[in-house]
């Protein structure tokens, strides 16, 4: 597709939709990262036995910028991530970027199907944050254990809402 004024409006459709796509995911995951990590140190108080000490000393000595530091802290710290998955996440986030900031440029020669294996992994990460988060923040709770229930499989509302808006952008599974 060399010219936007060629685009059909499906073709059109199909490539915004991504963008917004892409947003919404990066801000998923974002939400799995910062915050939960400032909230739970926010509200526990640790004791000279824990392996806690602050955010400051756990989670920001790893990084001068805070969302880096989140994620070497989740990978290195609480090994919830591994080295691909910051690889990845910083890799959706140039993309993110990118398609924020230079969405008109980029518009007339998106190929959606190239950026498939970054979509595919996306979803795993996602996956993977919503359920260390949900077990992080239920299933470490004494009365859920013992229950039967099959942690890995649980995720949060972050990754509910990304399957809910995959499954209705259709025209994104269909790469022609």
């Amino acid at each position: 597709m060399a010219n936007i004024e060629n685009f059909t409006e499906i073709e059109l459709t199909k490539v915004l939709s991504y963008a917004g796509f892409i947003l919404i995911a990066f801000e998923l995951i974002k939400s799995l990262i910062v915050k939960p990590i400032k909230l739970f140190y926010n509200k526990t108080i640790f004791d000279e036995k824990s392996p806690f000490k602050s955010y400051d000393e756990d989670v920001l000595i790893r990084h001068k910028h805070q969302f880096e530091a989140c994620l070497l802290y989740l990978r290195d710290f609480m090994k919830a991530i591994n080295s691909a998955d910051v690889s990845t996440i910083q890799t959706l986030r140039k993309h993110r970027n990118d398609l924020a900031h230079n969405l008109p440029k980029l518009l007339p020669d998106l190929d959606i199907k190239h950026f498939q294996p970054l979509l595919d992994e996306t979803d795993k990460i996602l996956f993977k944050l919503s359920n260390y988060q949900i077990y992080m923040e239920i299933g470490t709770d004494p009365k859920f254990q013992n229950r039967g229930i099959d942690w890995s499989t649980m995720y949060g509302p972050e990754y509910a809402l990304f399957k809910k808006v995959l499954n209705k952008l259709k025209i994104l599974q269909n790469n022609e």
